[in-house]
């Protein structure tokens, strides 16, 4: 807070130090732009205080379509090679990564996603969990249940992609067409 200085008129008759009959009076207060620079600080604290509550449910519908992107990639991998792709979800649902020639816990096997830094995919740093599944595609580019890719889809495999906020989204591969909407 720093004095603000302005002339003030004086009552007749009193004697003036100033020309035309104005006192210099110090007055104490804060200016309008030094109340405005406190307001704007405190909005742009607030803003990021709230913008960072719930990380895993703005990011819920996001990673579901990268892991849906990351599927039909797998597919479309199997289709184009005479090897088998799959992708492997760990036990506890925080990991997944693609894998080819059906071994799926063979770290030599593991290959890295586009758009992935690395090979494994960790879904702990967005506070969301997957339905822990190995699923692979033969060379048609079906569906198949096992990481050889010999068993195929007696149905449709629903995965579902957990928030720690409860919130949950579903991703269906469809059987026989492997078809993920």
């Amino acid at each position: 807070m720093r004095p603000v200085k302005y002339f003030t008129p004086l009552d007749p008759g009193q004697p003036s130090s100033c020309p035309g009959g104005y006192q210099l009076r110090d007055r104490r207060g804060f200016t309008t732009l030094e109340v405005l620079v406190v307001l704007i600080i405190i909005g742009i604290i607030s803003v990021m205080v709230i913008g960072r509550g719930d990380v895993g449910l703005t990011d819920l519908p996001a990673q579901t379509e990268v892991i849906k992107s990351h599927i039909r990639y797998t597919q479309s991998r199997s289709m184009n090679a005479d090897r088998t792709w799959g992708i492997h979800c760990d036990d506890d649902g925080q990991a997944y990564w693609l894998f080819v020639d059906g071994d799926p816990d063979n770290e030599s096997h593991k290959r890295k996603l586009p758009g992935e830094a690395s090979e494994t995919v960790d879904l702990s740093r967005y506070q969301l969990a997957l339905t822990p599944t190995t699923l692979s595609f033969d060379d048609r580019g079906r569906p198949c249940s096992d990481a050889e890719g010999k068993e195929l889809l007696t149905g449709d495999l629903i995965l579902t992609l957990s928030a720690g906020a409860g919130a949950t989204t579903t991703i269906v591969i469809t059987r026989n067409t492997g078809f993920v909407p």
